[in-house]
């Protein structure tokens, strides 16, 4: 097996390691961390086997968009538990969540090409590094909400790329094949 195959497999045996912590722990921000590290290793494996029809692309964006809106309503029905007092998420672990937060970037940008697409792909990640780290300071403050704040974010900002993916994307891509016949 080519070094270049075993990403795909090791960065899925990653995500399921954050996800299997984050459930053992009762951590939501590390499940953020798992369902955004799951979407962004599908995005960057999406493509594997192109050039493809149209339709075959168009329906992969559908089916990526439908599981990525999937996973930001898991993390707003999450928070919705928490808050009515059905399930009660530790907050304890804000600080270790970065190591596999660092992980995870780490893993999407060495998995990408060149210098350029590394950067692109950093940017997404910085956004939530960042985000976890104002959320841990914030909650050693004393704004106990503030990990839902960040993960209820994150819930929204996946419904919101998984919406776009299906829709946009998916549709431009349908249109583009009928212009070129």
């Amino acid at each position: 097996m080519a070094p270049q195959q075993l990403w795909a497999p090791a960065g899925t045996v990653l995500a399921v390691a954050i996800a299997c912590a984050a459930v053992a722990w009762r951590d939501c921000m590390l499940m953020a961390t798992s369902l955004v590290l799951a979407h962004r290793l599908f995005l960057l494996h999406m493509d594997r086997g192109a050039p493809w029809g149209e339709l075959a692309a168009a329906v992969n964006a559908i089916s990526a968009g439908v599981l990525t809106v999937g996973a930001g309503v898991l993390l707003l029905a999450g928070i919705a538990t928490a808050w009515l007092g059905w399930w009660q998420p530790t907050t304890e672990h804000a600080v270790s969540s970065l190591l596999p937060l660092a992980a995870g970037s780490a893993w999407c940008c060495l998995s990408r090409g060149d210098c350029d697409q590394a950067l692109q792909e950093f940017r997404p990640w910085l956004w939530l590094v960042g985000g976890t780290v104002l959320a841990a300071q914030a909650y050693e403050g004393g704004m106990t909400f503030a990990p839902c704040l960040l993960v209820s974010a994150v819930g929204v900002v996946m419904v919101w790329a998984g919406w776009r993916l299906a829709t946009l994307t998916a549709s431009g891509l349908l249109r583009a094949g009928s212009r070129s016949r």
